[in-house]
């Protein structure tokens, strides 16, 4: 007696494909509705989503509005012949990330004025042949050249920081020159007919001024000197200052804690590394642009604390000493008015990484004129996008894309040659345990005595898998 097995059965085998092949494509369409479509949504329109703090706070157009997309210490890192696949993919994937949050937000907000506020790089010890690999990175993956439906064009500023041409005691003639070769001069001013945007070398300006076998104090006196030139100009505007290093704020103010160390702990000017200027320059800095006399303030913007920091400078009545007070700091989520027109106040707005592992952060700075007091009213705000969206959006992108190629052309084609398998009779069933056949009945099973003295092969499949008992 044979039995019947139900892994014999062509149409239960062959249902058995259609509905795997059916699973599959409904899994992959839901994927691609329900998962990478939202994402792929919310990628490149994500400022849409957070408009609080993604967008300028006023509609107004003015010709004399300022408008200031504000990136901080990207510190894009690289590769050599022993780095892993890995970590290649990861510097690739995150050229393209910043470079994602740049391009989107540029034709969206228009800004006036795009400035980099140092650390383009993540060290200054590189050679000069990384280093222009780097920058062309940098200028074609990252912060790419506006698209001609972006006009008028922003006045683009790369500010130096010590992760480009090293703290006071390691900038060397030979680092400044490769930065102004690519990036423009360390110590520069731009002029509106209302404001004046000044940046500065903020490295070397506690650095010292005797002169030594490096030259580092050349670099000390010239962006002193530049400074002290500005301070003398009777500039009627709004003044806002560019640094990398932030001005000196006491402990508790900001993430950044007061930290300075030196190459000669015997002297206090060979500066090894600092997390923020000293307390005379900053002094200096604030009296020299915003003391007594000046008709208007202005703001300060720098990076390097990549936690990010907004604080408030303030005259102390009747002396030449500013306190500073914090309004906000880290990752808040927050959005800050300030009126230029209180001028017992200077806002400084230290910008939060726009590294993933901070969050992909870009500084809204904005002023709006005010025709009434004939003034800038800044507001700034944080927008983020975080980097595990961008990678998850492309990720699943590309697993639907390799999946739907596989589910919609490739197994229907298999199921095809499956059918001509079995149509064919070319494929051997299995043989259920117990069953004596002989290895010639796999293939073909008699099903009736034979009338002519002679058996008839049939087919097994054409035969609709039945097996009849022979007497």
């Amino acid at each position: 007696m044979l039995r019947r097995h139900s892994a014999l059965s062509p149409s239960s085998k062959l249902a058995h494909y259609l509905l795997s092949t059916r699973t599959l494509q409904y899994i992959v369409v839901n994927l691609s509705i329900f998962v990478d479509v939202p994402l792929v949504i919310y990628t490149f329109y994500y400022p849409s989503f957070h408009s609080d703090i993604c967008s300028w706070p006023s509609v107004s157009r003015s010709p004399r509005d300022l408008r200031l997309l504000l990136f901080g210490d990207p510190q894009i890192r690289g590769a050599d012949t022993s780095s892993s696949l890995r970590t290649r993919l990861d510097i690739f994937g995150n050229d393209h990330y910043l470079g994602h949050i740049y391009s989107t937000l540029l034709p969206r907000l228009r800004p006036s004025h795009v400035i980099v506020v140092g650390d383009l790089f993540s060290s200054q010890w590189i050679s000069d042949e990384e280093f222009d690999l780097r920058t062309r990175r940098y200028k074609n993956r990252i912060f790419r050249h506006p698209s001609l439906d972006v006009t008028p064009a922003p006045i683009f500023l790369n500010l130096s920081g010590n992760h480009d041409i090293g703290y006071a005691h390691d900038v060397t003639d030979s680092r400044v020159r490769r930065f102004e070769k690519h990036f423009g001069q360390l110590n520069f001013v731009v002029t509106g007919d209302d404001f004046r945007i000044i940046g500065f070398n903020s490295m070397s300006l506690d650095g010292s001024l005797d002169d030594d076998e490096k030259g580092q104090a050349s670099f000390t006196r010239d962006v002193r000197n530049f400074l002290e030139e500005q301070m003398k100009v009777n500039f009627m505007g709004t003044t806002i200052l560019a640094t990398h290093v932030p001005l000196h704020k006491q402990r508790g103010i900001c993430i950044d804690q007061p930290y300075f160390t030196y190459y000669d702990q015997g002297s206090e000017q060979l500066i090894r590394e600092q997390n923020m200027l000293s307390e005379e320059t900053t002094q200096w800095l604030l009296n020299g642009f915003f003391g007594e006399g000046r008709p208007r303030h202005g703001v300060i913007i720098n990076g390097h604390d990549h936690d990010g920091c907004l604080v408030r400078h303030t005259k102390v009545n009747g002396e030449s000493r500013w306190n500073v007070a914090a309004i906000a700091t880290g990752d808040t989520r927050y959005q800050y008015d300030y009126d230029n027109s209180d001028i017992s106040g200077v806002l400084e707005v230290t910008v939060r990484s726009m590294m993933g592992a901070f969050g992909g952060n870009v500084g809204l700075l904005k002023g709006t004129w005010n025709t009434t007091t004939e003034d800038y009213n800044f507001s700034f705000s944080l927008c983020p996008f975080l980097q595990h969206i961008w990678w998850a959006t492309y990720a699943i992108a590309i697993i639907c894309a390799c999946a739907s190629v596989i589910v919609f052309i490739g197994l229907p084609f298999l199921d095809e040659k499956a059918r001509r398998v079995f149509i064919a009779g070319t494929m051997t069933p299995p043989i259920p345990n117990g069953d004596l056949i002989s290895r010639k009945s796999r293939y073909t099973i008699p099903v009736s005595r034979p009338t002519s003295g002679r058996q008839t092969p049939v087919n097994f499949f054409l035969s609709g898998g039945k097996a009849q008992k022979i007497d």
